[in-house]
C-alpha cells in the first residue's frame, strides 16, 4: 500500500482508532468493499462514531494485505470504498481516524481548496490555485474533485483551460460562491478541445455554485467540449451580464456545452441565469451575451432540465445550430429577445414555459424551430402581455416537426401568434394546441400565418377576440404569389372577430374536415382552389369563395350564404 502525497485529502467525519478496528473486524477485512458500501447513506460520508480515548497508540494490522496502519500513515485506501486519514497529534482528535466515502462515479481524489491548496475565502485566487494543481498532473492522472467549502472564493485568473482529464469536479460543499474580482476575467473556464486529438476531457462535473459578477465585472462561466460525460447542476449567476461593455465586457457565452462524440451525454440541471444582460443601443440583438447554448461542434446529447433564464437579449436557450440533440424539459424562459427557446434538428422541448411581461427592446419570438427537421414540442405554455414585432411561435425548419399541447395566451398587441414558413416537402403537425387571444392590435391582422404547404392542424382551438377597434382574424393562407398546397384542418375550432380563414393564393389538395368556423371563410378573387376535400364542417359565419374552384370534393352545410 503506497501513500501518494500528491493526492490531496479532506475529512468528513471522525471515529476513534478502537472503533475503526472494530469496524474492520465487522467487515471481515477481505470483504471490506461490499460491507463498506452498504454503510453509506445516499453516497454521503459515514457518520462519525463516538470518540474513545486510549492512553497508548498502536498500529492496526490489516489481514488481507499484511500492511500496518501505524502512527505515521496518513492515507489508507480500501479499493475506493473507505478512506482512513490520520489527524493531528494534538487536541481531541489526536487519537482518531477520519473516514470518508469516495466519489462513486469517478473514484476521484478529493481536494479541499482550503485544507489542501491553502486558499482562504475572500483571500487569494482560488481559480489560479485550482489550475496550478490541475496542471501538476499528467492528463491520465487528473482525477480530482475540487471541493469549495461554504463561503465566497475569489476568481482572478482568466479562462483556465481544462483541456484533458479523466475526471474534473468542482463542487460547493454544501454551496459556495465564486466571485469574479478581476476585470481581466472574460471567461472562467474552457473544458476540452474542439479537435479530436488525444487526450480528452472525459468526465466533468460542476455543481452547487453561484458565480458573482456584481460591480464592474463581466464574465461568461464556461465553454465545455466534453468527450464522455458532463454535469452542470445548481449553478447560478448573481449580477447582470455586461457583455458589450467596452472596458470589461466578457465572453459572449455564459454556459455553453458541446458534446464532441455522438456517445457524449451532458446534463445541465437546475441552473438559473435570471439577471439578464445589459442592453446596448445597436440595430440588432446579436452580439449581446447568450445565456444557455450549444454550438456547431455539438455531436452528442445535451439534456437541459429545470433551468431558468430571464432578461437576456440574445436568445434564451439557443441550441439550434448543431447536429447533436438537445432535450429541453421543464425549463422557463422569461423576457428574452431573439427567441426564448430556439431549437434545431431532432431537438425536443417538453413541458416548458415562455413568459413575456417586459419589452426586451429588440424583436423577439417565444419558440423558434429552424435548421433541419425532426423537432418535437410536447407541452409548451406561452403567456404574453407585451407588443409583438413578429410572432410568438416561428417555424422555419427544413424538415418535419410535430407540436403537441402548445397553449398560447396572448394579451399583448399586434404581430402574430404562429407563423409557419418551413419546407413544403415535409409535414408540420399541430395537435391539441390552442390560442386564447385578447390582444389590443393597432392594425387588423391574422393570428396564424400559413406560408408553406403540408401543414396540419388537428383538434386545435383558437379563440381570438380583439380588445381594440381593430379586428383579430384567424388563419391567413398566403406566401405572396406562390401556391400553398395541402393544408389540413381537422376537428379545429376557429372563433375570430372577422375572418376565420382566408386563402389569398391559389392552392390544391386542401383537406378541411369536421372544423367549426365562427367567422367568415373566404378566398381572394384571383385564387384557384383545386382538388380540395371539404366535408363535415360547420359554418357559423358567411362563406365567400371568390375565384375558381376546380374538382371540389364535398359540399357545405346548410344555413349560410355562399
Amino acid at each position: 500500500m503506497t501513500d501518494d502525497p500528491s493526492a490531496a485529502q479532506s475529512s468528513t467525519g471522525t471515529v476513534s482508532r478502537r472503533t475503526y478496528t472494530r469496524l474492520l473486524g465487522a467487515l471481515g477485512v477481505g470483504g471490506s468493499l461490499t460491507a463498506a458500501q452498504s454503510m453509506r447513506s445516499n453516497g454521503d460520508d459515514i457518520a462519525a462514531a463516538a470518540q474513545n480515548r486510549r492512553p497508548e497508540r498502536r498500529g492496526i494490522t490489516v489481514s488481507d494485505s499484511g500492511s500496518t496502519v501505524d502512527d505515521d500513515v496518513t492515507h489508507l485506501d480500501f479499493g475506493g470504498a473507505l478512506t482512513a486519514v490520520g489527524s493531528d497529534d494534538s487536541g481531541d482528535e489526536a487519537d482518531s481516524v477520519r473516514i470518508q466515502a469516495a466519489d462513486d462515479s469517478s473514484n476521484a481524489n478529493i481536494v479541499n481548496v482550503r485544507d489542501d491548496l491553502g486558499v482562504e475565502p475572500q483571500q487569494g485566487d482560488v481559480w489560479g490555485a485550482i489550475y496550478d494543481h490541475y496542471q501538476s498532473f499528467s492528463p491520465t492522472n487528473r482525477n480530482h474533485r475540487y471541493v469549495l467549502p461554504a463561503g465566497t472564493w475569489h476568481v482572478e485568473t482568466d479562462n483556465i483551460h481544462l483541456n484533458a482529464h479523466e475526471y474534473f469536479g468542482l463542487v460547493g460543499e454544501p454551496f459556495a460562491t465564486l466571485k469574479v474580482t478581476s476585470q481581466d476575467v472574460d471567461r472562467m473556464m474552457t473544458v476540452g478541445r474542439i479537435d479530436d486529438s488525444l487526450p480528452h476531457a472525459q468526465r466533468t462535473v460542476m455543481k452547487d455554485l453561484q458565480v458573482d459578477i456584481r460591480g464592474e465585472y463581466d464574465a461568461g462561466i464556461c465553454r465545455w467540449y466534453t468527450y464522455s460525460y458532463g454535469l452542470i447542476e445548481n449553478v447560478s449567476m448573481r449580477g447582470r451580464r455586461d457583455r458589450l461593455n467596452p472596458t470589461y465586457g466578457g465572453d459572449r457565452h455564459t454556459i455553453m456545452v458541446d458534446g464532441r462524440q455522438t456517445t457524449t451525454t451532458n446534463i445541465i440541471r437546475g441552473c438559473h441565469l435570471n439577471n439578464g444582460d445589459t442592453s446596448y443601443n445597436q440595430d440588432t440583438h446579436v452580439g449581446h451575451a447568450i445565456p444557455f447554448s450549444s454550438e456547431i461542434y455539438n455531436l452528442g446529447t445535451n439534456i437541459w432540465e429545470a433551468c431558468q433564464v430571464t432578461g437576456y437579449i440574445d436568445n434564451g436557450f439557443y441550441v439550434s445550430n448543431n447536429s447533436g440533440r438537445n432535450i429541453i424539459t421543464g425549463c422557463h424562459a422569461r423576457n428574452c429577445a431573439g427567441a426564448g427557446i430556439r431549437i434545431g434538428a431532432n431537438d425536443y422541448v417538453r413541458n416548458c414555459r415562455i413568459t413575456m411581461t417586459e419589452q426586451p427592446g429588440y424583436p423577439w419570438s417565444g419558440l423558434w424551430l429552424e435548421n433541419g427537421g425532426g423537432q418535437i414540442v410536447d407541452g409548451l405554455t406561452v403567456h404574453n402581455s407585451i407588443e409583438k414585432n413578429t410572432e410568438i411561435v416561428r417555424l422555419t425548419q427544413d424538415g418535419p416537426a410535430r407540436l403537441v399541447g402548445v397553449h398560447i395566451t396572448d394579451d399583448g398587441g399586434n404581430g402574430r401568434a404562429i407563423r409557419v414558413a418551413d419546407n413544403d416537402r415535409t409535414r408540420t403537425v399541430f395537435h391539441s394546441c390552442s390560442i386564447t387571444d385578447r390582444t389590443s392590435p393597432t392594425v387588423s391582422d391574422y393570428a396564424v400565418y400559413v406560408r408553406s404547404s403540408n401543414v396540419v392542424f388537428k383538434d386545435c382551438e383558437y379563440d381570438l377576440e380583439s380588445q381594440s377597434e381593430q379586428d383579430r382574424h384567424g388563419f391567413f393562407v398566403s406566401r405572396q404569389g406562390t401556391n400553398v398546397d395541402r393544408l389540413v384542418l381537422n376537428g379545429t375550432d376557429i372563433d375570430a372577430d372577422g375572418a376565420s380563414l382566408r386563402f389569398a393564393e391559389s392552392g390544391r389538395a386542401h383537406n378541411v374536415e369536421s372544423t367549426v368556423f365562427d367567422g367568415l371563410v373566404l378566398s381572394d378573387s384571383d385564387t384557384t382552389l383545386e382538388e380540395a376535400l371539404w366535408v363535415g364542417n360547420r359554418h357559423e359565419g358567411d362563406t365567400a369563395f371568390r375565384g375558381e374552384r376546380i374538382n371540389w370534393k364535398g359540399d357545405f352545410n346548410f344555413g349560410f350564404t355562399v
